[in-house]
């Protein structure tokens, strides 16, 4: 016994020498050897009432992927169908388990038809059907619902294709970078349904002149900081306010003890300025809603989103919206419900790595256009209220329960 402990902590140790890409690399191969692989099903089990719907995906951890998964079996209940889950939080790097509590009912052990929505990014589907196992699998209709944030989606994702019946995603710009692959005929779109997971709409803050004007934005380093542009929100709100005290920035960012450089990075940015401040750790849905409650704003100048959740979760809530205009939060913002900030399409520069030029260009937002627009509101609440009043509105109509489910079962 000893001797084979030895031997695989060896067997460890010399793993950990081979770079992270190699190891990844590797890993993706032997999964996809091993990995069960799908029987043809008719699509006729998505629309079948009778039958239940199973979200799989990080269904216990507190990121935008997690709250996707969440989101969608909302949805189906709120439909009448019969829902279950998988939680695959503890499976997944940077997807801690058991931070949130997951309520679904565990379908690990069902057999026989069901649809089955896997929450889980394309290139590791594999790695899912694995943990689900060919048993389980056996006559269930797999929906591999997907988000992908540039106009190219990397080659690691045709094993992800290769492992679901379909693909469905939240905005034409997501479907179509996958289409552009050209290993799918269709796929299809059905955005989140955001108001089934939206706070009461906000207090109107309009007389209260007193009260530093307030800007929020959420963000996490697991989904690329570069990506999602803290420093050029700084400098946005540096231009507008400098450090005076009648304004405030408010950031969630969350992720950095995977990327210390980027919190490094941040507070560079940040400086001295005593009008900025930034909480680092997760919050639970009540203690989020709790911290963006006295807002005026929500701000996020990313450089490319494929949905941009957060963004649709301030518009429910009933903010104004400043974020940059290009990707896939332009299928929901326009001129009359939010502010969409100009922007120039740039190559792609990620220090994580996580994204690269060969995946298509991705926007420098227009830092002095967002401070003109966050000078703008800070002088006019009024305004900022209306607009705020306008995207609750349109939010509500765009992200309910049916229009995510019409499209999901549709054959």
């Amino acid at each position: 016994m000893a001797i084979t402990s030895l031997i695989n902590s060896c067997a460890a140790t010399v793993w950990r020498q081979f770079p992270q890409s190699v190891r990844r690399s590797a890993f993706r191969r032997a999964v996809n050897v091993l990995a069960p692989s799908l029987s043809p099903v008719s699509p006729d089990i998505k629309a079948d009432r009778q039958l239940p719907k199973i979200i799989v995906g990080v269904l216990s951890s507190p990121s935008g992927l997690g709250q996707s998964a969440l989101l969608a079996a909302k949805a189906f209940r709120n439909e009448g169908f019969s829902v279950f889950g998988i939680d695959l939080s503890g499976y997944f790097p940077g997807h801690p388990g058991r931070f949130l509590r997951c309520e679904l009912a565990d379908a690990r052990a069902h057999r026989g038809p069901a649809h089955v929505i896997a929450v889980i990014n394309a290139p590791e589907m594999k790695y899912a059907l694995s943990l689900l196992g060919r048993s389980f699998l056996r006559e269930k209709f797999v929906t591999g619902y997907w988000a992908w944030e540039l106009p190219r989606v990397p080659k690691t994702w045709d094993l992800g294709f290769d492992a679901v019946h379909e693909v469905m995603s939240p905005s034409r710009f997501s479907a179509e970078a996958m289409a552009a692959r050209g290993l799918l005929q269709t796929v299809g779109v059905a955005a989140h349904p955001v108001m089934l997971d939206s706070p009461p709409g906000r207090t109107c803050r309009t007389q209260e002149k007193q009260a530093p004007f307030t800007i929020v934005s959420v963000m996490s380093a697991s989904s690329a900081l570069a990506r999602k542009n803290p420093v050029g929100l700084i400098r946005a709100f540096h231009l507008a306010f400098g450090n005076s005290k009648h304004a405030r920035l408010k950031l969630l960012v969350t992720g950095t003890d995977t990327y210390a450089a980027g919190r490094a990075v941040i507070l560079d940015a940040i400086g001295n300025a005593e009008n900025i401040e930034v909480h680092w750790t997760p919050f639970g849905r009540p203690e989020f809603y709790d911290w963006w409650r006295d807002a005026d704003a929500f701000a996020l100048l990313h450089r490319s989103e494929g949905f941009g959740l957060p963004l649709a979760e301030a518009m429910c809530a009933g903010y104004p919206v400043v974020a940059t205009g290009w990707s896939g939060n332009m299928d929901y913002m326009t001129g009359e419900n939010s502010f969409p900030v100009r922007y120039r399409l740039v190559e792609v520069d990620d220090p994580q790595m996580l994204y690269h030029a060969r995946e298509g260009p991705w926007a420098d937002p227009d830092c002095e256009h967002a401070a003109e627009i966050f000078l703008r509101l800070s002088e006019d609440r009024t305004l900022a209220a209306a607009v705020g009043a306008v995207a609750r509105k349109s939010a509500m109509e765009r992200f309910n329960a049916s229009e995510y489910v019409e499209p999901m079962i549709a054959s």
